[in-house]
């Protein structure tokens, strides 16, 4: 299905705590009141199609570039794909490439685009996936490839609610982080979901180019912010555990898994990470890289997580 601009209309959206009106579909997004009632949220997102000139367009050598030409103006470019123009922490302009489909379109725009937003907004973004525990999203960092879908999946398939796949938006509370859901869709290898008793080929793939299922959650989503309640690292061990990580690890892993480079190493950016480790746990989660063992895996997690709530009511008492 071919990009076309919309001769009008707009489309209302609750996603990371903020209302998005968009002149455009986005169906991997939880629906809202286009006046923005029902719910609360943290601000409002414009999305709408426009003309984003620069340099780049001109070259056909560039296939992705990223740069600024001011505080809080960016512009992202894919040589496939098209420009994208994102100001001030609340406006997209989109600028698609021509012959180019909604599927692939909307991939780059909800994830490396609608995070520069976030980023320009003062969110602290990792590269994470979470699901809620107890009252609590837990939440899972891990190279790529080490599972962070997965253990959000195999959770999610037990009953828990997803809140963020791939890209998780942290507020920094007083008392203690808050975490902002995404959209209801897992992003799943084949193998996973068969490993779960799903069919593969019954889902979409998420772009053309890379064999991930787009995995509706609707049924199963948490759309209200939560307070951040455990952070895993996920690890390689012969046997499923749980080791507590010193602070200092804790805040490389937190450092090390920042979603982009946009103010990255900055001095607002390290305290963000050292106020989050200092306010919730996080843990290495070692385990083998098993489908047989995510029973045995997401046991542990919820074990670990009930007894981690018992002890905070027990202290609060």
């Amino acid at each position: 299905m071919i990009v076309r601009q919309p001769t009008g209309g707009m489309f209302s959206y609750l996603a990371y705590g903020l209302w998005v009106h968009a002149t455009m579909p986005l169906p991997e997004l939880a629906a809202g009141d286009a006046k923005g009632e029902g719910r609360e949220a943290k601000g409002e997102v414009s999305i709408r199609f426009g003309c984003v000139d620069h340099p780049l367009r001109e070259n056909p050598d560039e296939s992705y570039a990223h740069f600024s030409r001011a505080p809080q103006e960016d512009y992202l470019f894919w040589q496939e794909v098209g420009s994208f123009l994102v100001q001030g922490g609340h406006t997209i302009i989109v600028d698609p490439s021509q012959e180019l489909d909604e599927t692939t379109l909307r991939h780059f725009l909800l994830g490396p685009v609608m995070a520069l937003l976030l980023s320009q907004r003062g969110h602290l973004l990792l590269h994470a996936s979470a699901v809620a525990v107890d009252g609590g999203a837990v939440l899972f960092l891990g190279n790529a490839g080490w599972g962070k879908s997965t253990m959000a999946a195999a959770l999610h398939a037990r009953g828990h609610a997803l809140v963020t796949d791939d890209v998780a938006v942290l507020g920094d509370e007083e008392s203690r982080p808050t975490m902002f859901p995404a959209f209801p869709q897992l992003k799943v290898w084949p193998k996973t979901l068969v490993s779960l008793g799903e069919d593969p080929e019954k889902l979409p793939q998420i772009h053309a180019r890379l064999k991930k299922r787009a995995r509706p959650a609707d049924h199963k989503f948490s759309p209200d912010p939560l307070p951040l309640k455990r952070i895993y690292v996920l690890g390689k061990g012969k046997a499923p555990e749980i080791l507590p990580l010193p602070r200092q690890d804790a805040l490389a892993e937190l450092v090390h898994h920042t979603w982009g480079s946009l103010g990255v190493g900055s001095s607002s950016h390290f305290l963000k990470c050292a106020s989050i480790v200092g306010k919730v746990t996080i843990c290495g989660l070692r385990r083998q890289k098993s489908f047989s063992q995510l029973p045995e895996v997401t046991q542990l997690i919820r074990e670990d997580v009930t007894r981690s709530t018992e002890h905070a009511l027990l202290s609060e008492g």
